[in-house]
């Protein structure tokens, strides 16, 4: 019969307390990576980093009317590692572009000739009676 969580939960502490691994009671506490900040040279505002460096563009430009490079410096090559960093665990586009199917082509081209087709009125189409 397999253990129930807290069972497998107690015996992993236990095991980490023996080992001498984690805090007092056998916790493992992952620790998140610190937020990366950037200040804008012209107005010294902090804003966080991100992979898109959205909020970085909308300061610089609507705010400063400048580029990104100028309001902070190095924020481009920052969130160009974060993409690397998360690209590089995920799957590449090759499994997926080997599928064989036609992809969203293919089905826009189907969709079109139903639509015609619907529009054309076909054989047996009826015309609705309604109020006038």
């Amino acid at each position: 019969m397999p253990e129930s969580h807290k069972a497998e939960n107690a015996r992993r502490k236990k095991q980490n307390i023996a080992a001498g691994i984690g805090d007092e009671s056998g916790r493992i506490v992952r620790v998140k990576a610190e937020a990366k900040v950037s200040r804008c040279i012209e107005c010294q505002a902090e804003l966080k980093i991100t992979k898109t460096n959205t909020e970085l563009k909308l300061h610089s430009e609507n705010k400063h009317g400048k580029t990104i490079d100028i309001c902070f410096p190095g924020a481009e090559a920052i969130s160009a590692e974060m993409k690397n960093a998360v690209a590089g665990g995920k799957k590449g586009n090759d499994a997926k572009a080997s599928s064989g199917k036609g992809g969203k082509k293919a089905s826009k081209e189907n969709l079109d000739d139903l639509l015609m087709a619907g529009m054309a009125g076909g054989p047996g189409a009826k015309k609705k009676k309604g109020k006038k």
